[in-house]
């Protein structure tokens, strides 16, 4: 679970960084990372609350390129 959110912040810092501009790759990858991560929890009866809360962290820096 550290790693999903290491991901979100690396991905919170770039956007801040690049004056509240969001690398679409990168965000979609750490996207796409938390849907396995979430798809895996499901499969092996897991918690989900924490990473769908990541998932929509993800969703929000996403945003801020619209």
């Amino acid at each position: 679970m550290n790693r999903y959110y290491r991901m979100v912040i690396e991905l919170f810092k770039d956007t801040l960084t690049n004056v509240n501009r969001v690398n679409s790759d990168k965000s979609l990858n750490v996207l796409i990372e938390i849907e396995k991560a979430i798809t895996t929890a499901k499969v092996t009866n897991q918690p989900l609350d924490e990473l769908y809360q990541l998932k929509a962290d993800v969703e929000l820096i996403r945003a801020i390129n619209e």
